[in-house]
Formats: structure tokens, C-alpha cells, sequence
């Protein structure tokens, strides 16, 4: 098996929704064991959330055990486990977590090298700490929603086709465990990881929230945004001119190579536009292509999955499943000239490793964990 660099690594996950998921499966496929928290079935008699509540590929790798973290004995259990872990990743409701007992000073106390990530809206400190949100919340009010309304021009905020803020927040808490983890390395304790959607979101904004921080006061502000240039046939475009080298590249790919730069900005948009109108998408791409001009085609999802460099770079992956079929997935964009980081396998149903984790991590015999099944406190599959 391939080395990676997490291997020995142990994650309990305490997780919902993408932000969670996503960091611990982005640990897991840096070779990390992760072991999930799944809730049983509620006790009004609907079926307890399967893989597919946080989209089954964001627990890809994973192992998994059902606990009633309102039963004592299944709190017990998970309380063992957080001993047992290297690193704790939960992003529940702000105080959920505290009011079970599983707070990270409660844990830090029995447990001095753990690593506690808590991934919230708004952070563990400040006036919103404990407000709930999701990631259109960080969206609204980091001020992404009006950043796009005036890239656009409209009358109304415009809300993004994804989940950017808990993307960012889930990459942001893989990275502070990374580093969490190095720094144990020299003091040999853990600490607190706290990441936020709203922190995050701000955060991806920094470089427009720049002008507003250091220019004069009342500077005006002029949103970024390459324009979509449409050619003939519909295809559409995005082409950045930028610089004076740039733009000898663009009017070269349309047989213009002495003409000088148009100004202003816009200007110069406008007779990309022109050019790109009178040609298809094949033509113009060729002659982007040859002249080096730095463009990007616009491409629904089936053809940006079935761009030859996509397949090049082994950006889509399939693990096998438990039934035996292929789940395909997007693999990690960080690629490691001497690790794997790969997926480990499928996801773990509900309880499906609930009596080898029992017995393996926290050394239960037989009898005990019968008794935690029979009780309610834990189920298996």
C-alpha cells in the first residue's frame, strides 16, 4: 500500500451537512482513520441520516459507529473515544457540544493532545458566536452576495450556484489541523482549532475588502469581473487581457498583432467581444490556443468531467462500494510527489464498524458490547 501522511492519524468525526464532512474526508484521504459519530434512528421512528445526508462521497474512507449520545452509556462511549482520538472535528449547533459534555475544555482535560476542531458560523468568540448558520448565512453577510450583485450590475444581491463558504471553511479547518498536528509535534499538547463560515467567507474576500481597508476614504470601489464574450455559433468565452503582453497575444490569435491596446479597460473588451462574435467556439479557441493566450471556455459540468485534462489528471476516481458497485468521485486536488492521497474506500454505512471500533479502539469485550446494543446505547449494521 502506498505511504501516506497521515497514516496513524485517529479522527473521531462528530460532523453534518459539507464543511464537517469535508475536512475529515479530506484527513482520510491523507491516510488518516476517521471514525464517524452516526445518530440511530430518531425516536420517531425516521430513519437515522445514511452517507448520503452530507453527500456520500464527503465520507469516502471512513469508518463509522452508531451512538445515542443521550443515553449515557453511548455518551460514555463516545467520551472514550475523544481518548482516543489524535483529532475531534464537529461542526453541530453552537453549545451542542458543550451541553453533552464534549466540549473542547472538557476533552482537553482528559485528553491534553487532542486536536479539537469546532467549525461554526460564526466562530467561538464575538457578539454572534452563537448564532446557527448555514453557508448562504456567511454568504450575506461577509458581503459576497453584494460583491456579485455589483459585479453584475443588477438590481437584486445574486446568491452563488454552490456552497463556497463551507468549502472554505472545510479546507480551512483540514489546514489548521495540519498544522495543529505539527506543532504537537514540538510541544506535545493539542489545542483548539476554531474555523468559521463567516471568517472563511471574509477571508476568500480579501484582496476587494484590500481597497476598502487602505485607500482614502471614499475612494470609489470598481468590482472585478472578466466579462463571458459569446461567439458566433453560442459558445461562450472568459479572456483576460490585463496586461500589454497579454493583449499583443489576443490580437495576434485574430490577425491584429500591431494593433495597440485600447483604452480604457472597456474598451479593450469590446473589441475582444467583436472578434469573438464573428468567429465559432472551435475557431476561436484554436486561435487562442496557438497565439498562448490565457482563456477559459465556458463548460457545463458533463464536459468539464469529460475534459480530456480532468481525465489527465485523475481528478474524477472510483472506489468500490459495499454492494459491489463503483461510487465516482472528485479525489483531492492536492497531489504529493511521494504520497497517496487517494481515497481509502467507499462510505461506511450507519453502524457498520460500530463493534470492530467498540472493541479495537476502546478494548470492550463481547459481553459489553451486546450490552450497549441491547440497551439502545449504540447499533450496528
Amino acid at each position: 500500500m502506498e505511504r501516506r501522511a497521515l497514516a496513524g492519524v485517529r479522527v473521531l468525526d462528530v460532523t453534518q451537512i459539507i464543511a464537517g464532512p469535508l475536512c475529515s474526508r479530506a484527513l482520510a484521504d491523507m491516510g488518516a482513520d476517521v471514525v464517524r459519530i452516526d445518530r440511530p434512528p430518531a425516536r420517531n421512528g425516521r430513519a437515522a441520516p445514511g452517507p448520503d445526508a452530507a453527500g456520500g462521497t464527503l465520507h469516502l474512507g471512513k469508518r463509522s459507529v452508531v451512538l445515542d449520545l443521550k443515553h449515557p452509556d453511548g455518551l460514555a462511549a463516545a467520551r472514550e473515544l475523544a481518548c482516543w482520538a489524535d483529532v475531534l472535528v464537529q461542526n453541530l449547533r453552537p453549545g451542542v457540544m458543550e451541553g453533552l459534555g464534549l466540549g473542547y475544555a472538557a476533552l482537553a482535560a482528559l485528553n491534553p493532545r487532542l486536536i479539537y476542531v469546532s467549525i461554526s458560523g460564526f466562530g467561538a468568540g464575538g457578539p454572534a458566536s452563537a448564532r446557527p448558520a448555514f453557508g448562504a448565512t456567511a454568504h450575506a453577510e461577509a458581503g459576497f452576495l453584494w460583491v456579485e450583485q455589483q459585479a453584475h450590475g443588477e438590481d437584486e444581491p445574486r446568491a452563488p450556484g454552490h456552497q463556497i463558504a463551507d468549502t472554505l471553511a472545510g479546507m480551512n479547518a483540514f489546514a489548521g489541523v495540519l498544522a495543529a498536528l505539527y506543532d504537537r509535534d514540538r510541544t506535545g499538547r493539542g489545542q483548539h482549532v476554531d474555523v468559521s463560515l463567516m471568517d472563511s467567507q471574509l477571508s476568500m474576500l480579501a484582496s476587494m475588502y484590500n481597497d476598502y481597508l487602505n485607500k482614502p476614504a471614499g475612494s470609489a470601489w470598481q468590482p472585478f469581473r472578466h466579462p463571458i464574450h459569446r461567439t458566433r455559433d453560442g459558445g461562450h468565452f472568459t479572456i483576460n487581457i490585463g496586461t500589454q503582453g497579454n493583449w499583443q497575444r489576443i490580437a495576434a490569435a485574430f490577425g491584429r498583432p500591431a494593433l495597440p491596446l485600447p483604452q480604457p479597460p472597456a474598451a479593450a473588451n469590446l473589441q475582444v467581444g467583436a472578434w469573438m462574435a464573428a468567429v465559432t467556439a472551435d475557431e476561436a479557441e484554436q486561435a487562442l490556443a496557438a497565439a498562448g493566450v490565457a482563456y477559459g471556455r465556458v463548460l457545463d459540468v458533463d464536459a468539464a468531467l469529460a475534459h480530456p485534462h480532468t481525465a489527465a489528471r485523475g481528478m474524477v476516481t472510483g472506489v468500490t462500494g459495499a454492494d459491489g458497485g463503483t461510487v465516482r468521485a472528485m479525489r483531492s486536488a492536492i497531489f504529493l510527489s511521494e504520497l497517496e492521497n487517494q481515497p481509502l474506500g467507499p462510505a461506511p454505512q450507519p453502524g457498520a464498524h460500530t463493534a470492530e471500533v467498540l472493541r479495537g479502539a476502546l478494548g470492550y469485550d463481547e459481553g459489553r458490547i451486546q450490552a450497549l446494543l441491547a440497551d439502545g446505547a449504540a447499533m450496528s449494521r
